[in-house]
């Protein structure tokens, strides 16, 4: 049986923040000389920008890893932030930092993006930062934020897209070609279910959201998986557990096999942003 979501950040939580840090995102990169912890922040602060929060805002962080990106947009406006994850680690190692940082408007807690059991129009903004392809009924998370929304609420939310569409055989045969390089995906990135970008606006349309916006940002992260790759092979050859060494090899080729499909133009990033109109 293929591992669920919760059970592969559980596996791998704590080893991508040995290699990562706190951010478990694509970067934005500005230019060639920009390192990897600058352009996570980038991303952030790109996605942030149009959402207009201040400290009266409150914020619902679906899908918030070890809480980098929460923690950063509370020292950057002050507002309320309930942040959510399925890994029971993740919440974990977060609200340890948030206490440690003495951020009492900075909350975690394990519960599904689908059902986050918060009640109708707490938010003034839901943030998903790559944390909807490993959710496969996108429409069920949509409607789950729309249904947290305030009127006038934003939603923000970046991830893998899907840029090309091949017809059935020809998505067969370059499945075939390059079956090896599918086999280390699931370990190393966990569940996932990538649409175009088209799609996933529709579905946000179809969940009650209007001024629907979608940028390509492919160019300005494709930079994240050599880094991804250098960071990962590096801190590979200090590791002594023989199953974190094997899972840093794998990682380090999925990030190879990625860069490819971003390069074949099937893969790209994309940044969307919606309303909840009043």
């Amino acid at each position: 049986m293929a591992e669920d979501s919760a059970a592969h950040y559980d596996r791998i939580t704590g080893l991508w923040q040995d290699f990562m840090g706190d951010n478990f995102h694509f970067g934005y990169f500005d230019s060639e000389d920009t390192d990897l912890t600058e352009a996570a922040e980038n991303m952030i602060e790109r996605m942030l920008e149009p959402c207009g929060l201040n400290e009266e805002s409150r914020v619902l962080d679906v899908g918030c890893g070890v809480g980098g990106p929460a923690f950063f947009i509370y020292e950057r406006t002050r507002c309320t932030i309930d942040a959510i994850s399925t890994s029971a680690e993740g919440v974990r190692i977060a609200n340890e930092t948030s206490a440690e940082k003495g951020y009492d408007r900075v909350r975690f807690r394990v519960a599904d993006g689908m059902d986050n059991g918060f009640p109708d129009q707490t938010f003034d903004l839901v943030w998903i930062m790559e944390a909807s392809h490993p959710i496969a009924d996108k429409k069920a998370l949509f409607e789950e934020c729309y249904r947290v929304l305030k009127q006038g609420g934003r939603l923000a939310m970046c991830d893998l897209v899907q840029l090309k569409t091949l017809p059935l055989h020809k998505g067969l045969w370059y499945f075939i070609t390059n079956i090896k390089d599918f086999l280390f995906a699931p370990n190393a990135w966990g569940p996932a279910r990538i649409l175009t970008m088209g799609r996933l606006c529709d579905y946000m349309m179809e969940a009650g959201f209007s001024s629907v916006k979608g940028l390509d940002i492919t160019s300005e992260v494709t930079p994240t998986m050599r880094c991804w790759r250098e960071s990962a092979l590096s801190f590979r050859d200090g590791e002594s557990c023989e199953s974190s060494r094997q899972y840093l090899d794998d990682f380090g080729k999925a990030c190879v096999n990625l860069e490819k499909a971003f390069s074949d133009g099937l893969m790209g990033y994309g940044m969307l942003f919606a309303r909840r109109e009043s």
